[in-house]
Parts: C-alpha cells; sequence; structure tokens
C-alpha cells in the first residue's frame, strides 16, 4: 500500500488529530500541576515533551492536509479565506472566554470578590486585542495565576497557532509561484535544511537550553514533511515493518542524544501510516472536536489548579481537564466552528469539497 491509496473521505486522520490533543493535555498535566516533567522528559531532558510530538504530528497532518486543500480549491484567495474560517473565528471566541470566563473565575477565586476585576493590568480587553492576529504578546491578565506553578500565563497553546496559519502563507505562496506543480524538490530541500538546522540547534543547546525563537523550526519541519508526502504520495509506500522500525528506533533512542535525529522523521512516517492504516474512520465525520480541545484545555487545567483540584493524582488532574475541555470542544463546534465554516460556501463558489478533516 502507498500513501497514495488513502481514501480522503474515509479514513483515521480525525482520530489522530483529536489523539495528539489529548496526548497534549497529558503532557501539559505534569508541569501545570506540579507533578514535575512529563514522561518522556523525565528518561531524557533533552527530548521534547510528549505535548511537543504530539503537536508535530499535528503539523505532519495539517502540511498533508493543506497542500491537498490548495489544490481542491480554485484561487489562493479562497483557500485563505478557508484556512481564516477553519482558525480564527474559534480562536478569536477562546480569547473572549478567556478574558471574560475564566478570568473573572480566577480572579474570584483569588480574591473572593469580582471588584476591580476589570481594572486589572494588563487588562482582560488587551488580552483579546493584543493577541487578535494569533501572535502571542499577552499571556496573562494583571496577576491573576501568580501562585499556580506555571505563573501568570492563561494559555500557551495557543503559541503554535501563529506558526500553523504561517504555513498556510506559505503553501499559498508556493503555490502561487508555482512550487507545488512544477518544483516540488524545493519543498523537500527546504524541509531538509530546516531539519539539519533544528537538529544542530537540539545537539548543541539540549532540549531545554535552545532559544525560543528557534523552536518553531521543528514546527515547520514537520509540515514541510506532510505537505511534500502529499505531493509525492504516490511513491511513498507504507510498510508494516517500516513502521515498526520507527517505532523501534524512537523507543531504544529515548535516552540518548541520537533521539533528536530520530524523533522528526520518525513521527513524520509512523503518523502517514497511521492514518492509513488504523480501523478509526470517519472519526470526526460528524463532528470535530480536536481544536476545541487543543485551544481549551491549558486554561481549564489552570483553573482547576487555582482551585485546589489538581492536588490529587496526576491521573485524575489529567482525567478532569480532558473531559471539562471536552464539554468546551463540544460547545465551540457546534456554535462556532460548524456555522463558520459554512461561511465559505456562500462567499465563494465550490465544487464539492470532499471530507478531509480539519486542520490545527
Amino acid at each position: 500500500m502507498k500513501l497514495g491509496d488513502l481514501d480522503f473521505r474515509n479514513n483515521s486522520i480525525g482520530f489522530l488529530r483529536f489523539f495528539f490533543a489529548a496526548s497534549v493535555i497529558w503532557s501539559h498535566a505534569y508541569g501545570l500541576g506540579g507533578f514535575g516533567y512529563d514522561a518522556l522528559n523525565r528518561l531524557n531532558i533533552n527530548a521534547p515533551s510528549i505535548g511537543l510530538l504530539a503537536v508535530g504530528g499535528f503539523f505532519v497532518l495539517s502540511g498533508f492536509l493543506i497542500t491537498r486543500s490548495y489544490e481542491t480549491v480554485t484561487s489562493p484567495g479562497r483557500f485563505l479565506w478557508h484556512r481564516f474560517l477553519r482558525i480564527f473565528p474559534a480562536f478569536w471566541v477562546c480569547l473572549f472566554v478567556t478574558a471574560f470566563g475564566f478570568a473573572p473565575l480566577a480572579f474570584f477565586l483569588t480574591h473572593g470578590t469580582l471588584v476591580r476585576f476589570l481594572a486589572e493590568s494588563p487588562s482582560p480587553w488587551s488580552y483579546v486585542t493584543a493577541n487578535s492576529l494569533l501572535a502571542m504578546h499577552q499571556w496573562g491578565i494583571g496577576a491573576l495565576l501568580a501562585g499556580v506553578p506555571y505563573p501568570l500565563v492563561f494559555n500557551s497553546s495557543l503559541w503554535t497557532l501563529e506558526y500553523e496559519f504561517t504555513c498556510y502563507l506559505c503553501v499559498a505562496a508556493l503555490g502561487i509561484a508555482g512550487v507545488i506543480r512544477r518544483a516540488p524538490a524545493l519543498i523537500a530541500g527546504s524541509a531538509f535544511a530546516l531539519f539539519f538546522c533544528y537538529v544542530f540547534l537540539l545537539w548543541r543547546y539540549g532540549g531545554h537550553g535552545m532559544p525560543n525563537i528557534l523552536a518553531p523550526l521543528g514546527l515547520f519541519v514537520y509540515f514541510a514533511a506532510g505537505s511534500y508526502a502529499y505531493i509525492v504520495r504516490d511513491r511513498v509506500p507504507m510498510r508494516g515493518w517500516v513502521a515498526a522500525l520507527c517505532g523501534a528506533a524512537l523507543i531504544g533512542t529515548i535516552p540518548t542524544r541520537a533521539f533528536a535525529f530520530i524523533a522528526i522523521p520518525a513521527i513524520c512516517y509512523l503518523t502517514l501510516f497511521a492514518a492509513v492504516r488504523l480501523p478509526f474512520r470517519g472519526f470526526d465525520r460528524r463532528m470535530d472536536l480536536s481544536y476545541g480541545l487543543y485551544i481549551y484545555a491549558f486554561p481549564v487545567a489552570q483553573l482547576l489548579v487555582l482551585s485546589g483540584l489538581a492536588a490529587h493524582k496526576l491521573a485524575a488532574f489529567g482525567v478532569l481537564t480532558f473531559v471539562i475541555a471536552l464539554s468546551l470542544a463540544g460547545t465551540s463546534w457546534f456554535f462556532i466552528e460548524k456555522p463558520s465554516l459554512a461561511l465559505k460556501h456562500r462567499a465563494f463558489s465550490l465544487r464539492q469539497p470532499s471530507h478531509s478533516g480539519g486542520a490545527l
């Protein structure tokens, strides 16, 4: 079987995206709840966290799906309109809910009153306006959350969305330039260049010492790999023995610095292999909760910590965060995301789209 055999109407991509979102919650539960480093970091302090690897899997699938999306629409403008509708409306609502839902709860839990909540500086209004274009310029509101293990930050998960949308813009630019159809090798060359730069930086600084401004390099590598995999999908074999080799290499190198070299190519192949071979078909056919789960879990966890509900076992804290965030994800899907996505057909006249899942 080859990657080109993937059925875009009936695949396991939706399940994988949901699984990755849940993995991010589990990874964050360690640090947010004060339980220390996550399980992978405890084995290798220089390795990316489980959450970062899960986000990498997101970006592989996004690169694959978004490149396909560009080919299925009739203009770059329509492509960007679709991408805008998938990311921005739910993101804006999340900012507003955080500033005027989670933050007042945090203020009340801290002070026992809501008096002078709006006088906090930086303010809840500036939290919405400063972050409205995806780039996160304000992480907190006043001095709220100062006493939790991950202080003064309401939603650290949102940092990846800026780079996700940047990848969309890159796909549009490459499409307009004709690179996707006429010179796909440039995408492969860019992915390899970014990969070696990223690995060098990990080797030089270690997973926790790398300058923050360079951290997104890994996400760009994952996305580029997924994008190139779509372009050459008819030449990418999906073999069980290759997947087993990738899994063995991942597990075997966890305690070593070689993990930095192995993680990205192994995660890329395993993600695409799972999309083709796993039996969880059409998981998000009726509703796609992965985006909402991803953007709401972090502030939910912070409020649980502030209220003292994270003082119990790690598993209980993670499960409670998941359940509450899942309910918010369902609300986001039915009242924000699904209605927003319906607007793409009103704004443009498009051929009937095939089901390929969303993108984070």
